[in-house]
């Protein structure tokens, strides 16, 4: 008998704390929602930096395909969620972005996708730019846990030298420059190398097709070779 009740106040402890954990994410009296990023940038947390630098120069804008999570009982009815940004956080420009204002979670729905459009603009070559947002209350949400009431996107278009480039690109492609980095990016379509994950025939097909690509560049501009930043001639 005493192990009987001991059971029962043990399962009453555990549901206890299970219902306070749920809590986080469950609201009971009061329909919240919360913002998750996308998984495979920001899968966990309440931010995410991205960089333009290692797209093709044609890729001008990237959509971040956000969610939002209902924290609480799905209704019979559309509800909307509305998104502001935070002046104070925010360092990019309007033309810089969009956010969508509202965000439509259907009828007995408990989540729904939204759009975050980062716009590739001159100024990100040398500076990194943030939009900070977050949920407000609407007559259908309140926003939810402090957590992941907000989310913050930081982007830059800076190019920067691969960390392996001199040990294990330098055989396929010369001597790194900027310019050189740039042209094998936007002739490629990605600028991403690795000995490992890569063959050797494979490194040496790109480097085939990247001098291909440059002696084609220097015959359309017969007066104007490719150069690098240091106005040096750009060779494979």
């Amino acid at each position: 008998m005493k192990k009987m009740k001991f059971m029962i106040l043990l399962l009453a402890v555990i549901g206890m704390f299970t219902a306070c954990e749920n809590d986080k994410f469950y609201y009971q009296d009061e329909a919240r929602v919360r913002i998750e990023g996308p998984y495979e940038w920001a899968v966990g947390t309440d931010s995410l930096t991205f960089s333009f630098a290692v797209y093709p120069s044609q890729v001008q804008e990237q959509e971040m395909e956000m969610k939002l999570y209902v924290m609480g009982e799905a209704a019979s009815t559309d509800r909307t969620a509305k998104l502001v940004k935070d002046k104070l956080l925010t360092t990019a420009d309007d033309a810089q972005y969009v956010l969508p204002e509202t965000v439509t979670i259907p009828a007995g729905k408990l989540e729904a996708p939204f759009i975050v459009t980062l716009k590739r603009t001159p100024d990100l070559t040398s500076s990194t730019v943030s939009l900070y947002f977050k949920v407000v209350e609407t007559n259908d949400f309140k926003a939810g846990v402090i957590e992941q009431n907000h989310f913050c996107i930081k982007w830059n278009d800076t190019l920067s030298k691969p960390k392996n480039w001199d040990t294990e690109l330098l055989e396929f492609f010369g001597e790194y420059s900027l310019v050189k980095y740039r042209f094998i990016i936007d002739t490629l379509g990605f600028g991403e190398f690795s000995a490992t994950s890569m063959s050797w025939s494979e490194l040496t097909n790109y480097k085939i097709i990247m001098i291909t690509a440059l002696d084609e560049y220097n015959d359309a501009h017969p007066d104007a070779p490719l150069k690098d930043e240091n106005g040096q001639l750009v060779t494979f």
